[in-house]
C-alpha cells in the first residue's frame, strides 16, 4: 500500500475493513461451534414421538390430514377431565359439521387409536369420547419411562434440531453513543438475549448483533468537547462527560426556542450559561451565540463525514469511552454480543446502495413537481371524502418535509426517505446498508430487530424496501417492546428517574437481596453470589413474563422497584429449583438410586401432571421461538413450580424407610428441566437459598 495522506475517510475505511474481516471470521467461528456443540433430534422426544404416531394412525381418515398441524391436541387438567390429552381434527369438523362429526368421525378416531400399537404396547391406558373430543390417558409406565429422556440429555434436554443449518441475526440493545443507558435498554437487552437463546435452542446458528448509534449528533459533541472540555473537569467517566456536553447543548437549544424560559433564569443560571456560550447581554445575543455554536457543529460533522483526521480520531475516542461505560452494564447482566457494529460501519454501504437503486429507478428524487402531483391527488381524495382532514393534513406535511430527498415510493402516498437531498446519510440509509450487508454475509433465514415500539413504522417501511430490492427469502421481523412506565403515574420513565439508571437499578437490586441474607449462615461470598442471581433473575423474569408489546410498570423509587422484582415470580422459581436441589443433596453418598425403565409403581394425578409438563418442555421452547414470545416459557415455568411445590407438600423424597425412588426421580427431573429453562431465560440458579 502506497503512502497516502491520512484522512478521516481513510481512517474509517481501514477501521471498517478490519471490522468486516473480523465479522467474517466470527460468522465461520459461530457456525463451526454450533456444529461441534451438536444437536438433539426433536422427533426423538417421547411426547413428540407420540404425537407423530397419532398423525400416522389418523392420517388414513381423510386426504385433508396432510401433516401433524392438521391435528389439534389440548393438554387438559387431569383432575377435571380424567385424561391427559384430547384430540380434534378441525378440517373434518368443518367438513362434516357437528352432528355428523360426532356420529361418524369420532367412532373412527377411537377405533383407529384403540387398534393401534399405542394401545397394544400399553402406551395408552384409556380412550373416551366426549362430544367432539377424544380424550386419551397415557399409561403410568410410559410417563415414568419418559423421565429417561431428561436424565440422558441433562442440560440439553429441551433443545432441538428443527432449524439445523439455518442462521438467524438478532439485533438488540443498540444504545446511543454519548448517552446514558436507561430502563428501556434493559428491555431490549434482556428480551433480545432470551430470544437469541431460544433460537439457538431450536437449532439455529445465532448471531447476536449490537447495532450502536455512533453517527448522529457528533457535530455537536465534537464542537462541544473542543469548547467545553476544560469547563467540565469533574467527570472521571468520559461517557458522563459526553452526556454533560449533550445536556448543555440541549439546554441551549431549548432556551433558544423560548424567550420566556430564558427570562426566567436566575442570575446564577445565566452566569453558568455564559461560561459555555460566551458573554451576552440579551436574549437575542444569546440566540446569536447559540446559532454560532450550531453552525460550527454542522461544520464539524461535515469535516467528520468528508475527511478530517482530527474529528475522526476524536470521534473514535468518544465511541470507545461510551462502549467502556456500556460494558459495565453488560458485565452486570453477563450479556455479550458477538458483533458490535456501529452505524458508521454501514454508512458508505448504504449510500452506495441508495445511489445504485437511484440509477435503477427504484429510488427517486422527490422533486417539487412530483410533490405537487401527489398534493393534487390528495386534494381530490379529500374533496371526495375518501380521507379525513387529519389524514390529509398529516400527508401534506410529510410531502412538504420530503421534497428534495431521495425516496422509495410504495404507492398510496407512502414512501421511505432513504437519503437527504445533499446526499447526507440518515437512519434509513444506514439501516438499508446494514440490511443488505446482513443478507449477503450472514445468509440468514431470519433477521430479528428487537427495538422500541416507537420505531415500528420505520422498520415496516424498511422491510417493504427490502422486498423492492428483491430480497424475498429472508424473514425480517420487528419484535418490539413496550416502555417502562411509572407504576403510579403510568407515564414513560424519563432518563432522570432513579429506576431508569440501569447500572444503579441492578446494583441496588443486588444490595436489596444481600440485606435479606444479613443474618443467614452463608459466607459473605455466598451471599453475594446468591443475591446477584436472585436480583438479576427477578429483574429478567419481571420483564419477560409479560407481553413484550405492553408497557411494564415500575416504581421510580428503587427500593419499591426491587420489591416488585422479588414478587414477580423470578425469586419463586429460583427458590423452587433450590429447594429441589437441596433435597437431592441430602441423599447420602452411595444411596443414589439408578434410573431404570419399566418401574411398576403407579403414579398419582399430581405426579402425572408434573411428568407430562416436563415432557412438554421441548414443545414449549419451539412454540416460544416460533412466536418470538419468551412469556410462554415463563408461564410454563411458573406452572411447573406451582405443581412441584404442591407435590413437595405431600410427598417426601427421604423418609424413615429410605429413599423414595419415584419422588427422587421426579424431583431430580424437575430440578434439571427448570434449571435448563432458566438458562434459556439467561438466569443462573443458586444451589441453595
Amino acid at each position: 500500500m502506497n503512502t497516502m495522506e491520512i484522512t478521516a475517510e481513510n481512517i474509517l475505511a481501514q477501521q471498517n475493513q478490519k471490522l468486516h474481516a473480523q465479522t467474517l471470521l466470527m460468522i465461520e467461528k459461530l457456525r463451526k461451534q454450533r456444529e461441534e456443540y451438536g444437536y438433539i433430534s426433536y422427533s426423538e422426544y417421547a411426547l413428540v414421538r407420540l404425537l407423530n404416531a397419532f398423525f400416522e394412525i389418523l392420517s388414513p381418515l381423510d386426504e385433508g390430514i396432510e401433516s401433524l398441524s392438521d391435528l389439534e391436541f389440548d393438554f387438559v387438567d387431569k383432575s377435571k377431565f380424567d385424561a391427559d390429552i384430547c384430540v380434534r381434527i378441525p378440517s373434518l369438523l368443518r367438513k362434516y359439521k357437528g352432528g355428523e362429526y360426532v356420529s361418524v368421525i369420532i367412532p373412527k378416531i377411537k377405533n383407529l387409536i384403540s387398534e393401534s400399537f399405542l394401545s397394544q404396547k400399553g402406551i395408552i391406558s384409556k380412550i373416551e369420547t366426549v362430544g367432539i373430543y377424544v380424550n386419551i390417558s397415557f399409561s403410568d409406565s410410559f410417563l415414568f419411562d419418559s423421565l429417561g429422556d431428561i436424565f440422558a440429555k441433562k442440560s440439553q434436554f429441551g433443545e432441538s434440531d428443527v432449524h439445523r443449518g439455518e442462521d438467524v441475526v438478532v439485533d438488540y440493545s443498540s444504545p446511543n453513543v454519548a448517552k446514558h443507558l436507561h430502563a428501556g435498554h434493559i428491555r431490549s437487552t434482556i428480551i433480545g438475549q432470551v430470544l437469541a437463546n431460544l433460537y439457538t435452542a431450536t437449532g439455529y446458528t445465532t448471531h447476536r448483533v449490537n447495532h450502536i448509534n455512533d453517527r448522529g449528533g457528533f457535530g455537536f459533541l465534537i464542537e462541544g468537547y473542543e469548547r467545553w472540555a476544560d469547563l467540565l473537569t469533574a467527570y472521571e467517566n468520559k461517557n458522563d462527560l459526553l452526556f454533560a456536553i449533550y445536556t448543555m447543548y440541549r439546554q441551549g437549544e431549548k432556551l433558544a426556542k423560548s424567550e420566556s424560559e430564558f427570562l426566567s433564569l436566575s442570575p446564577e443560571q445565566l452566569q453558568e450559561l455564559k461560561k459555555f456560550y460566551g458573554d451576552f447581554g440579551s436574549y437575542q445575543e444569546f440566540v446569536a451565540h447559540f446559532n454560532d455554536f450550531v453552525a460550527a457543529s454542522k461544520e464539524r460533522f461535515s469535516l467528520l463525514e468528508k475527511g478530517n483526521p482530527k474529528e475522526t480520531l476524536l470521534w473514535q475516542d468518544m465511541v470507545k469511552w461510551s462502549l467502556a461505560d456500556f460494558g459495565e452494564f453488560y458485565d452486570l447482566l453477563d450479556i455479550h454480543h458477538d458483533y458490535v457494529l456501529g452505524e458508521s460501519f454501514y454508512a458508505e454501504m448504504g449510500l452506495n446502495l441508495v445511489m445504485s437503486l437511484y440509477e435503477k429507478g427504484i429510488v427517486k428524487l422527490y422533486s417539487e413537481q412530483v410533490a405537487q402531483q401527489d398534493i393534487a391527488q390528495l386534494e381530490k381524495a379529500f374533496a371526495d371524502g375518501a380521507i379525513t382532514d387529519k389524514i390529509y393534513e398529516a400527508a401534506i406535511s410529510e410531502i412538504k418535509r420530503d421534497i428534495g430527498a431521495y425516496v422509495i415510493d410504495f404507492g398510496n402516498f407512502e414512501r421511505l426517505v432513504v437519503l437527504k437531498g445533499d446526499k447526507s446519510s440518515i437512519y434509513a440509509t444506514r439501516d438499508l446498508g446494514a440490511l443488505k450487508y446482513r443478507v449477503e454475509n450472514y445468509a440468514p433465514k431470519k433477521v430479528i430487530y428487537e427495538v422500541g415500539q416507537e420505531q415500528e413504522d420505520h422498520f415496516m417501511n424498511l422491510f417493504k424496501a427490502a422486498r423492492k430490492l428483491g430480497i424475498d427469502d429472508v424473514d425480517f421481523r420487528f419484535v418490539y417492546h413496550g416502555f417502562y412506565v411509572d407504576s403510579v403515574s403510568k407515564k414513560k420513565l424519563s432518563s432522570r428517574d432513579g429506576a431508569s439508571n440501569v447500572k444503579k437499578l441492578i446494583t441496588e437490586a443486588i444490595a436489596y437481596f444481600e440485606k435479606k441474607y444479613e443474618d443467614s449462615q452463608f459466607s459473605p461470598d455466598e451471599i453475594k453470589s446468591i443475591a446477584r442471581k436472585l436480583a438479576i433473575g427477578s429483574i429478567i423474569l419481571n420483564d419477560i413474563k409479560q407481553d413484550k408489546k405492553n408497557p411494564v410498570a415500575i416504581s421510580s423509587d428503587i427500593q419499591e422497584a426491587c420489591r416488585t422484582f422479588e414478587e414477580s415470580g423470578g425469586a419463586y422459581i429460583l427458590y423452587s429449583i433450590a429447594r429441589a436441589k437441596s433435597i437431592l443433596a441430602k441423599v447420602p453418598a452411595g444411596e443414589t438410586p439408578t434410573f431404570e425403565e419399566g418401574y411398576a409403581e403407579s403414579l398419582t394425578n399430581l405426579e402425572k401432571d408434573l411428568i407430562l409438563g416436563m415432557d412438554r418442555y421441548p414443545m414449549i421452547i419451539l412454540q416460544a421461538e416460533e412466536t418470538d414470545n419468551p412469556a410462554l416459557l415463563v408461564e410454563w415455568a411458573l406452572m411447573m413450580c406451582r405443581l412441584y411445590n404442591s407435590y413437595y407438600s405431600v410427598q417426601r423424597v427421604i423418609t424413615e424407610e429410605g429413599i423414595q425412588k419415584k419422588a427422587y426421580f421426579i424431583t431430580k427431573a424437575f430440578a434439571q428441566v427448570l434449571e435448563n429453562a432458566m438458562n434459556l431465560c439467561h438466569i443462573k440458579t443458586p444451589e441453595r437459598v
